[in-house]
């Protein structure tokens, strides 16, 4: 490995503890011209898209906020440092950059791989062949398509209850310290694990079938966020199965209005929603908006990017409402414009 690759690789290690873009002097934007000159003396010509490439991943990456944005693009940015030509193909290039130019052959310089929104799902973390065949099922082979796979309805879970407030039925999301966590056995065999929650309001139990794993997940003396339907057993409130998370933890799958996307067989439905919550995150600001902005304020729409992250990922009904109104306010454009 040269030195300049090692270097930003100790850099980005060491950005990946916080995502404050604190790692380097000035952020990792303004490194990027040291190390585009350092990179290229190393390489030369021949490397030039691949170096290119890692250049325009490490000025992006200044300009994200999110640090769920961040995460999803030093994710891709480590990925193409393993991209690098070796350095006995760098050796190569130095020698017939150093031969006259009488003695040199003409050459075809090589394009650099393109990593875009059309490029395949299988550019994306997590996404592997057998994956991206699944997603294909769906209608999904590329990021653009990632980004218009839209949920088919939402969880309205963003109402918070204190648990001896809860009513059998409805829909709720509660934030409890976890008293006690253990698995039982069934006669029939199988596994259940439960756990007692508390809010210093009231207690409520939760019950989990077939997933004993989850008692090295959740732990006594943990807050964790709760969602789902309110059910009955022996007279006494619980919930079944429902989703949750910790507390700490940037709230995905609870306390909030969260998608359900359509599946196909070998697709998990919180495995989806964290690849989607990354996607979007991340290629939603390189979704070119062809409408011009006095356009949009005229016919009150959202811009592109803010459509489809609320559309996937509302932040309240009235933008869900408005992020529909957009995506389909282009289908009725285009549509029309094909006419």
């Amino acid at each position: 490995m040269t030195k300049p690759i090692e270097r930003l690789t100790k850099i980005l290690q060491l950005e990946q503890e916080k995502y404050q873009d604190r790692a380097v002097v000035g952020g990792l934007a303004r490194y990027t011209d040291t190390w585009l000159r350092e990179t290229q003396r190393a390489f030369g010509p021949e490397a030039d898209g691949w170096i290119q490439k890692v250049a325009d991943q490490l000025r992006a990456y200044s300009s994200l906020p999110a640090p769920a944005a961040r995460r999803e693009a030093m994710s891709v940015l480590l990925e193409t440092l393993k991209e690098a030509p070796s350095q006995e193909k760098s050796g190569q290039a130095k020698k017939r950059v150093e031969r006259p130019e009488h003695a040199k052959k003409p050459r075809t310089q090589p394009s650099p791989e393109r990593t875009g929104l059309d490029s395949s799902v299988v550019v994306l973390r997590g996404v592997g062949p057998q994956r991206a065949k699944r997603l294909g099922k769906l209608g999904v082979r590329t990021i653009r398509d990632m980004l218009y796979l839209l949920p088919r309805r939402y969880d309205d879970f963003s109402q918070l209850k204190p648990i001896n407030r809860l009513e059998y039925g409805e829909e709720v999301t509660i934030i409890a310290k976890v008293q006690k966590a253990y698995v039982q056995k069934t006669r029939g065999g199988g596994n259940i694990f439960k756990a007692e929650l508390s809010d210093g309001a009231g207690t409520v139990e939760v019950a989990w079938f077939n997933q004993p794993y989850l008692a090295d997940k959740i732990k006594p003396g943990q807050q964790i966020v709760v969602s789902g339907k309110v059910d009955e057993y022996l007279g006494q409130l619980c919930f079944n199965s429902p989703e949750w998370e910790r507390l700490e933890k940037e709230l995905l799958h609870t306390a909030r209005i969260v998608p359900v996307y359509p599946l196909t067989a070998g697709l998990n439905a919180r495995w989806l929603r964290n690849l989607m919550k990354r996607t979007v995150g991340y290629w939603s600001k390189r979704l070119p908006d062809y409408l011009p902005t006095p356009v949009r304020q005229e016919e009150n729409l959202l811009d592109l990017e803010t459509a489809i992250v609320q559309a996937h990922f509302p932040d309240s009904q009235t933008l869900l409402e408005q992020a529909r109104h957009r995506l389909a306010f282009d289908e009725l454009f285009v549509l029309q414009i094909g006419m």
